[in-house]
């Protein structure tokens, strides 16, 4: 069998372990648990996971060498290292990056199998069409029962869906969602990243991120972190598709379609804003005079922890009040720069 049938027989398989969109309404969260532990406790399905792990962790390393390497052809500015550099790693270092790498088959699993588990249906355009002819009856026939109501969930919040067919993908479905999904996953990365700053809890997970004072190794450095944390940063993803597809009743964000295309969009673009963030290379990105990513603000926070909290942006750090931006008249000791041939300090010893 021909490696590309392989894969496409794999995620079918796959894609067939997932629940199915219910006519009749969502299904509770017991339904989906129950339905996806009979579905898993297969050895077909265990073999398929593993080898969708083993895709994934081969493609988190092509990015990171990507990332790592070529801003260098297009001689990138660097950011100058002002805190400890982390040499060497231990053995706890090289564990937690191999199992969470190893987390990433189940992420990519759940996160599409989302996605794929809310797709538009065929038919959906007819029902939907009929939603809204009953919803503008029975708007007209109780509107002064309805005017001063807020948020209501059946006229607000229907929910968009899961677009996976080719002849349905469109700016609407595929770009526009992007920057919602980047606000929205960091507004809630914003908020688990400053807890996880919380004394109480600092030391038993995040502090481990901390040794390293300033990230070079790309998303090697970004997924060094406490299995835990990373889990959570990981399954934030599948938290921010939902709402942007599901709607969020409290603000009356209704949802939107969402395309396959536009997801792969917005983990690619992450995980390649991650692995610039724990890097020396100085990238930005402007819009106008905006700027919507600066990998030197997450160097910041390396370096001075209560500040810069976000992932991909610090939208939500400058609403909070968290926001610290880079200074680059902050003292520089000439030993701690990287030997670009070594990524290791030039003289280690030298620095405290």
């Amino acid at each position: 069998m021909d490696a590309p049938r392989f894969f496409m027989n794999t995620a079918k398989r796959l894609a067939a372990t997932l629940p199915s969109p219910a006519s009749e309404g969502p299904q509770s969260v017991h339904e989906i648990a129950r339905h996806l532990r009979d579905e898993l406790s297969t050895r077909q399905s265990l073999v398929d996971l593993l080898v969708l792990t083993a895709v994934f962790v081969l493609v988190l390393e092509l990015v990171s060498n990507i990332v790592y390497y070529v801003p260098r052809f297009f001689s990138a500015k660097t950011i100058p290292v002002r805190g400890k550099h982390l040499d060497e790693f231990s053995f706890k270092d090289k564990a937690f990056v191999t199992f969470n790498k190893c987390l990433t088959g189940l992420f990519v699993y759940a996160y599409f199998g989302y996605l794929w588990s809310v797709r538009k249906m065929p038919g959906d355009d007819e029902h939907e069409s009929g939603d809204e002819l009953l919803s503008l009856q029975h708007n007209h026939t109780h509107v002064h029962d309805h005017d001063h109501t807020f948020g209501n969930h059946d006229h607000c919040c229907g929910g968009g869906k899961g677009i996976w067919a080719l002849d349905e993908l469109s700016l609407a479905n595929t770009v526009f969602p992007v920057p919602m999904l980047f606000v929205v996953y960091d507004f809630f990365y914003t908020l688990l990243h400053w807890a996880l700053h919380v004394k109480a809890v600092y030391a038993f997970v995040h502090k481990h991120h901390h040794h390293q004072k300033a990230p070079s190794r790309a998303n090697i450095d970004a997924v060094n972190v406490h299995p835990l944390e990373f889990a959570l940063g990981e399954f934030n993803h599948v938290l921010a598709l939902h709402l942007v597809v599901g709607g969020m009743p409290l603000i009356c964000y209704h949802g939107m379609d969402v395309s396959w295309l536009g997801a792969l969009l917005f983990i690619s673009l992450g995980g390649i804003l991650a692995g610039l963030n724990h890097t020396r290379h100085d990238a930005v990105a402007r819009v106008g005079k905006y700027t919507i990513f600066d990998s030197k603000h997450h160097d910041v926070h390396h370096r001075i922890p209560q500040s810069n909290y976000g992932q991909y942006t610090v939208l939500w750090d400058r609403i909070f009040g968290t926001f610290r931006d880079y200074n680059p008249n902050d003292r520089v000791n000439p030993a701690a720069q990287l030997d670009p041939r070594t990524g290791k300090m030039r003289v280690p010893e030298k620095i405290e």
